[in-house]
């Protein structure tokens, strides 16, 4: 682990020259900043367990924590009002600058620490109604007793940590950032709760499908953008399952035109390969006859990291799993008798509209005939150093619009509205804490129904060996390609006019293949009486995983341990050879020649210290930007990128389709010529990484570079160059800057489950903590940690623990 001093001080010296450069006049206060007594110093710890006791106000009843070797808290009320409370107090304690500032990223308030330079941004957050959605969420739990007093109970207890705090205490980000924290209140809850939502909504494409579809036409469009590939597999393995289903009917409107796009996006879009694996495997397919769950969801790699490990005891319910720093309860876990994980369902909850105004003031729009008025929202945006901008959102009916006249670059009559699940009513939380006290699949299926999203994929295995998969969320119902596109604002007939009722959601309980899995992949097959589009689905890592569990028998945790690190590459396995075969070998250097070689001979595996990976992807790459050229340059327009996996479909299938010829030359190019310039493109660019770097230093880890960033983007504070094998479309997806945020193993037996787990941080948020990035080397190499599920006995009869209660082994990874 790196000296946390000396990241505080290089993130300092960093924060003072951009501060400068940028004429912030609010740098910290250097004396209280370097003050040994108050200052950063005060920031590095050796222990950041609580002490031996401690008085919190509210509490009804005694409590006892009990911290393991990886700092995993074990939490034991009497009650439901002091466990919630416990959970608040003790994760403000370890995370309270992580939860505010996601708070305030998804309230649009990050000018107000970091500065003009982030108002767009804040607009852009507003704009899309994070708040809007979080004050819905808020107002729908009020009229919940016990879920308000819940979250009331949680805030008290983040509260009352931040009522204990002195300068001197403050989260070292404060210090740098010179600001102070706010009371946590319900409404914060829900906002971390929807930015969550937000990053985990389905695909946002309507602008950039429009486009392509206004160029390409409907045949060339449906051939580049297909729904589902020949060679994909689905969740739902078996259709007959729909068979009795009558279907809710959907009015497709007459006399529909498509509509332009907009030209680009002034709002960021989250990362399109946020996604996850999990799979559930029945104990007639694992050697002690006990069913297993595992699951590991791709987010963004961040410090601190986006979750928090803790187990919450009660005399009502005992649960252990991952929590997100900011709400309550366990958001995936086990309990005595279930366990369950989840992945994103990948169905689109985002429709745009294209708005008429009546005029410029932009108070009336146009639907069915009649001009309607806009509930005007007055957002104030306060700046640091600067007066306040003042923004005005337009709530329509369809939602609030984002892109008008002073945003976005639209013409003074036209908007563009978002109509997204997000903003609606909704109980998610009653959903997730009644699935913390599920006892079997009917307890938990029925808590289900209070989750409406995001679109989650739970996988979920029990104590009597049931195992299931249901994918869960309020959706829409749709006619055919519905939302795919920009959606006509001035006609009504183009709302959401029903949801799928909850009872004819996707779901497959005790398969016959004694497994469920999911990887973002298609949901059901075309019998499946609804519309489900997603676009992007995932096509590999599904595929793989059936491909290891098909056949599999006396499966162990060892066994699925490894298979969560599994570096396989499918793609490359499909596509290298084809690739090989279009080389024209008569033309090669002799670099070349080796690289060919080299390639012929892999393994497919996208190992840490392997080359093979490098040239290959680079490959890849080349090929797609030369292929779609058009698409990725053109200076005024954004369009929809085909994928990966329909491009190299095309190219075996349809070799003579025209986008495969460079529009930029005259000469015409052939699908050989294609792959022999992406070829010797690929290895000027592996050469250039070289020259740029060192030829000793060339392997996949270094060259792929994944880096675990601070979440302030703090230097000093990251972790640079994780050792790390894998990428996108593999079952371990390491990305430059995402990937795996957590890998959770859960065996469940007679007596209760018995849980693994890592993470690619730590428990602490303070980088000044050996807390901070500990389990980063375990991360690297693939292990595991077996992480103990106390029972309630196990606090009421020992006020001191002793040592081996508290220890968590290393499980390691067998298959390297």
């Amino acid at each position: 682990m790196r000296s946390s001093i000396a990241g505080i001080i290089s993130a300092f010296t960093f924060f003072c020259i951009v501060a400068l450069d940028s004429n912030i006049k609010s740098l910290p206060p250097l004396g209280r900043f370097l003050d040994p007594f108050q200052g950063f110093w005060q920031n590095e710890v050796r222990d950041e367990k609580l002490p031996e006791t401690l008085t919190l106000p509210t509490m009804i009843s005694d409590g006892t924590v009990f911290y393991d070797s990886i700092l995993v808290p074990h939490v034991y009320a009497e009650n439901d009002h002091d466990l919630y409370l416990l959970q608040g107090y003790i994760t403000a304690r370890h995370r309270l600058w992580q939860m505010d500032f996601i708070s305030k990223v998804a309230s649009g308030r990050l000018s107000e620490i970091l500065g003009d330079k982030f108002v767009n941004f804040d607009k852009g957050m507003r704009r899309q109604g994070l708040q809007f959605g979080a004050e819905q969420f808020v107002e729908t739990i009020k009229n919940d007793k016990k879920m308000i007093s819940l979250i009331n109970a949680y805030c008290s207890g983040v509260n009352a940590y931040i009522d204990e705090l002195n300068y001197s205490d403050y989260p070292v980000e404060y210090k740098f950032f010179n600001y102070k924290p706010e009371h946590w209140t319900p409404l914060k809850v829900a906002l971390v709760f929807k930015y969550i939502q937000y990053s985990l909504s389905g695909p946002d494409n309507d602008f950039e499908n429009s486009n392509s579809f206004q160029l390409l036409g409907k045949k060339n469009f449906d051939l580049l953008f297909p729904e589902i590939l020949p060679f994909q597999e689905t969740i739902a393995h078996n259709d007959s399952v729909w068979a009795n289903i009558q279907p809710l009917k959907v009015k497709v409107p007459t006399d529909y035109k498509m509509l332009s796009g907009l030209r680009k996006h002034a709002i960021e879009k989250e990362d399109p390969d946020n996604g996850s694996n999990n799979w559930a495997i029945s104990g007639a397919k694992t050697l002690n006859g006990n069913p297993i769950l595992c699951n590991d969801p791709h987010l963004t790699l961040s410090l601190p990291s986006i979750w928090f490990s803790i187990q919450l005891t009660s005399q009502e319910s005992n649960t252990l799993g991952m929590s997100i720093p900011g709400v309550p309860c366990i958001i995936t876990g086990a309990n005595q008798d279930i366990a369950w994980g989840v992945t994103s369902a990948r169905r689109d909850d985002r429709d745009w509209y294209k708005i008429l105004f009546q005029d410029k003031s932009q108070t009336h729009y146009l639907i069915d005939n009649y001009w309607d008025k806009a509930e005007l929202r007055i957002e104030e945006i306060k700046i640091r150093e600067k007066d306040p901008v003042m923004d005005t959102v337009r709530y329509t009916k369809w939602g609030p619009v984002i892109y008008d006249k002073s945003f976005g670059q639209t013409n003074q009559k036209q908007g563009y509205a978002l109509r997204w699940s997000g903003h609606d009513p909704s109980k998610e939380l009653k959903a997730i804490y009644k699935i913390n006290k599920a006892k079997d699949y009917t307890e938990f299926n029925d808590a289900l129904k209070y989750f409406f999203g995001p679109a989650l994929n739970f996988a979920f295995i029990s104590n009597t060996n049931t195992i299931a998969m249901n994918i869960q969320a309020r959706f829409p119902n749709r006619w055919k390609e519905q939302g795919k596109f920009v959606l006509d604002g001035t006609r009504s007939d183009t709302k959401w006019q029903s949801y799928i009722p909850q009872e004819h959601n996707i779901s497959v309980v005790d398969p016959k293949i004694g497994y469920v899995s999911s990887a973002n992949e298609h949901p059901a097959g075309e019998n499946y009486p609804y519309y489900t589009y997603g676009q992007y689905y995932e096509y590999y890592r599904n595929r793989r995983i059936h491909d290891l569990l098909d056949s599999a028998q006396e499966l162990t945790v060892s066994d699925l341990g490894n298979m969560m690190n599994d570096n396989y590459s499918l793609f490359a396995e499909e596509n290298l050879q084809f690739l090989l075969k279009h080389i024209n070998l008569n033309n090669l250097s002799d670099e070349e020649q080796s690289v060919f070689n080299l390639l012929r001979n892999w393994d497919y595996k996208y190992s840490p210290g392997e080359i093979h990976s490098i040239y290959f992807e680079e490959w890849a790459k080349s090929i797609m930007q030369l292929v779609w050229d058009e698409f990725h340059e053109h200076p005024t327009k954004s369009y929809a990128i085909p994928s990966r996996a329909n491009t190299f479909y095309l190219l075996k299938n349809n070799p003579n389709f025209s986008f495969f010829d460079e529009l930029e030359t005259s000469k015409s190019e052939s699908i050989d010529d294609l792959i022999n310039e992406s070829f010797s493109l690929s290895i000027k660019k592996v050469n250039k990484w070289k020259e740029e770097n060192s030829e000793e230093d060339l392997n996949w880890s270094n060259y792929k570079h994944t880096t675990i960033q601070h979440l302030g983007r703090l230097p000093g504070f990251e972790i640079d160059k994780l050792k790390s094998g894998g990428y996108k479309g593999i079952i371990n997806a390491m990305k430059e800057k995402h990937g795996p945020s957590y890998r959770m193993l859960v065996e469940m037996t007679k007596n209760g489950p018995v849980c693994y787990q890592a993470i690619p941080g730590g428990q602490s948020g303070n980088p000044g903590s050996p807390y901070y990035d500990n389990m980063v080397p375990y991360f690297e190499e693939g292990k595991l940690f077996k992480v103990n599920f106390y029972k309630a006995e196990d606090f009421k009869n020992s006020d001191n623990p002793p040592t081996s209660l508290l220890k968590v082994e290393e499980i390691k990874k067998l298959n390297e």
